[in-house]
C-alpha cells in the first residue's frame, strides 16, 4: 500500500499537518491511524506539534539530512533532537531567524536540490550548509511560495499547475520526474493536501480518483 486517504478532525489540507522524507516524517499528534501512516510511508513517525498547534507541515521543511523550524520553535527543536538521537537518526535541526515563518510554504527540496522563496533574507550558501544540497532561490509559476506550488520526493514531484511550462526545468533540479496536478477536488497549491516521500503518500478524502491517478503518475508510483 502506498496511499493513505485520511483527514484530521475533518480537515483534508494535511500537507500543512505533517510532513515526510526517506528517514522520518513529522506529524500533528492529532492524527488517527498511526499505524497506517506508518504502513504507507514505511519511516519511523513522529507526532510532534509546532508552536502549540497541528500546523507541523506549514512551520517546517525537511530533507533527509535537516529539518528546518521557524525561531520560535527552540523548546521543539530541542525535543526532537533527542527523539532523533533515540531513533539514531542523524538530522541536523535548524531554526532560522526570518520574518516568515510558514517555512513548509516556502522550501521545496529532496536529497538532491533545493529551491527557496525569495522572501527569505539568508542566501543560497546558509541553506545549502544546513541541507547539504545545491540551493536556488526563484519562484516557481511566479508564485514566491515555493514549497506550497510543489512538493518534492527523491522519487518525483507534483507541481503547481501554473508551473506546467517549468516541468523540464524542475527536473533538472531535483533529478526526478514529476508533472503537474491539483489536490482535494481542484486545489493549486498541492503540497497542502499531500505529505509524502519515496515509498507513498496520503492525501484529503476530497482528493479525488482523477487527481490520485495524476499524483501517482508525478511521484513515480506509476
Amino acid at each position: 500500500m502506498h496511499l493513505l486517504q485520511t483527514s484530521v478532525e475533518k480537515e483534508d489540507f494535511i500537507g500543512l499537518l505533517g510532513l515526510a522524507t526517506d528517514k522520518y516524517a513529522l506529524i500533528s499528534d492529532s492524527f488517527k491511524k498511526k499505524d497506517n501512516i506508518k504502513e504507507v510511508l514505511k519511516v519511523p513517525i513522529i507526532p510532534t506539534r509546532i508552536y502549540e498547534t497541528d500546523l507541523v507541515g506549514l512551520f517546517c521543511a525537511a530533507n533527509s539530512n535537516a529539518l528546518i523550524l521557524p525561531y520560535f520553535a527552540l523548546e521543539e527543536a530541542e525535543k526532537l533532537n533527542e527523539t532523533f538521537r533515540d531513533l539514531d537518526l542523524d538530522v541536523r535541526i535548524a531554526i532560522l531567524e526570518e520574518k516568515h515563518t510558514a517555512i513548509g510554504n516556502l522550501i521545496a527540496l529532496n536529497d538532491k536540490a533545493a529551491i527557496v522563496s525569495p522572501y527569505f533574507t539568508i542566501k543560497e550558501k546558509e541553506f545549502e550548509d544546513i541541507l547539504d544540497v545545491e540551493v536556488i532561490k526563484r519562484p516557481i509559476a511566479n508564485h514566491n511560495e515555493v514549497g506550497a506550488c510543489c512538493l518534492v520526493t527523491n522519487k518525483g514531484f507534483v507541481a503547481h499547475p501554473d508551473a506546467e511550462e517549468q516541468l523540464e526545468e524542475l527536473k533538472s533540479i531535483f533529478g526526478v520526474n514529476g508533472d503537474i496536478a491539483t489536490v482535494n477536488f481542484g486545489f493549486p497549491f498541492v503540497k497542502s493536501g499531500l505529505i509524502a516521500n519515496s515509498f507513498g503518500y496520503l492525501t484529503g478524502l476530497k482528493t479525488t480518483g482523477v487527481e490520485i491517478g495524476k499524483i501517482d503518475e508525478a511521484l513515480g508510483f506509476l
